[in-house]
């Protein structure tokens, strides 16, 4: 969602989350290190993000034990990000390449920042979805199966996509010469209205219940766990049958299974924040802040292409890397799927070079039936130790 805004305004961060050059601040072209480190992070996560959430959607469609509910808001979470690396990066490289100035055209300017817009939103929708549907499952865990199923996650993800689309397509809208516009060879997006709503709604209302239903996850686990320890101890104490102790056992760990993969989305709300917060921050700043004194040069400088060049777009490689990483399924799914592909390897380099082995021993025979007398060749056939035999004497 890096799409900039325009350099009408003097404000505390002047141009702060504009994707051009730095001239409007310091009158001087970026220097060649910037222009090659920034293309090399950016292709590394390229990548890194296609690689990931191809992997994570494959494991989604062909693992069985993953095709749940919660992993298919984290497959269409998965599918946004690829999406976004495939489409939308190839985009930013090329322009820092240009050294940030942009040579194709108004209609390519204004697809790139919708479908950078659609992928976005749907990200971050994705995560709310992700964080609301994690606690309906610790709060209500008997009738969780019930409420969420396929069809309902496929109506809500439908309705997610839709929200995303819709939200991007509001950069359409122009007047006065506001709009997604192509001046002085950048590419960015000079409506204030826009670019504040899109803000508001896009990240912080959504990111705002994210922590609540975060806060409300860890409350509700919380407190499960203790009525269950309490239970588990009233059942020790007494005189219940065997089979409800056990039963007693299992329950608390099943809470504390839940806590921890919402301790995995959890980390993964917190590299959302991390990556996305200080350029929807910035971008407020720069829009709305009056201060006509403003930072040094290099301070903006700085903050434009760690906040809106690299941290946004590095979101993308981030999100399969902790599903990988946190979240024990997939953690099993790969090390199943690695341990396929290194049988599948073994069983291939054995059978090549079983044949050369046929070959050799093919030509052994032969050689030891045409040179060696006839009581020899009776022993050989009949078997290994007779071949052990005869060999030293041909």
């Amino acid at each position: 969602m890096p799409v900039g805004v325009g350099n009408n305004n003097v404000s505390l961060l002047p141009n702060i989350s504009h994707p051009g050059n730095h001239s409007g601040v310091n009158n001087t072209s970026p220097s060649d290190f910037e222009i090659i480190s920034q293309a090399v992070i950016l292709i590394i996560v390229l990548i890194v993000s296609v690689g990931g959430n191809g992997l994570v959607c494959f494991l989604v469609f062909t693992v069985k034990q993953l095709q749940i509910p919660t992993n298919y808001f984290i497959l269409s979470l998965a599918v946004a990000d690829f999406l976004f690396a495939v489409v939308c990066l190839p985009f930013r490289i090329v322009n820092v390449l240009q050294y940030y100035l942009w040579t194709l055209g108004l209609g390519t300017c204004k697809f790139w920042v919708w479908l950078d817009l659609v992928f976005c939103s749907a990200s971050i929708a994705n995560l709310a979805a992700i964080s609301v549907d994690r606690y309906l499952k610790i709060a209500s865990p008997l009738t969780y199966d019930i409420r969420m199923t396929s069809r309902r996650v496929v109506l809500i993800l439908i309705t997610l996509w839709g929200y995303s689309t819709s939200l991007a397509s509001l950069s359409f809208v122009s007047g006065d010469g506001s709009g997604i516009v192509v001046r002085n060879q950048m590419c960015y997006t000079n409506n204030k209205i826009f670019l504040t709503v899109i803000s508001v709604i896009g990240f912080f209302a959504p990111f705002a219940i994210m922590l609540l239903m975060y806060c409300f996850v860890f409350k509700v686990a919380v407190g499960q766990a203790k009525e269950l320890f309490r239970l588990q101890e009233s059942l020790y104490n007494g005189s219940q049958p065997k089979a409800r102790r056990k039963s007693s056992r299992i329950t608390p760990g099943t809470i504390f299974f839940e806590v921890k993969a919402t301790k995995t989305l959890i980390i993964l709300l917190s590299v959302f924040c991390i990556c996305w917060s200080p350029f929807f921050v910035l971008t407020l700043l720069s829009l709305h802040s009056k201060v006509l004194l403003g930072p040094p040069a290099w301070l903006t400088k700085l903050l434009k292409i760690v906040f809106v060049h690299l941290l946004p777009n590095c979101n993308a490689a981030f999100n399969p890397i902790i599903y990988t990483t946190y979240n024990l399924q997939f953690r099993k799914a790969i090390q199943r799927l690695l341990k396929r592909y290194r049988s599948r390897e073994r069983s291939g380099s054995l059978s090549s070079f079983s044949e050369p082995l046929t070959e050799v021993r093919k030509k052994m025979n032969s050689a030891l039936w045409t040179k060696a007398p006839t009581t020899t060749s009776v022993c050989f056939s009949t078997g290994e130790e007779g071949t052990d035999r005869i060999s030293p004497e041909s």
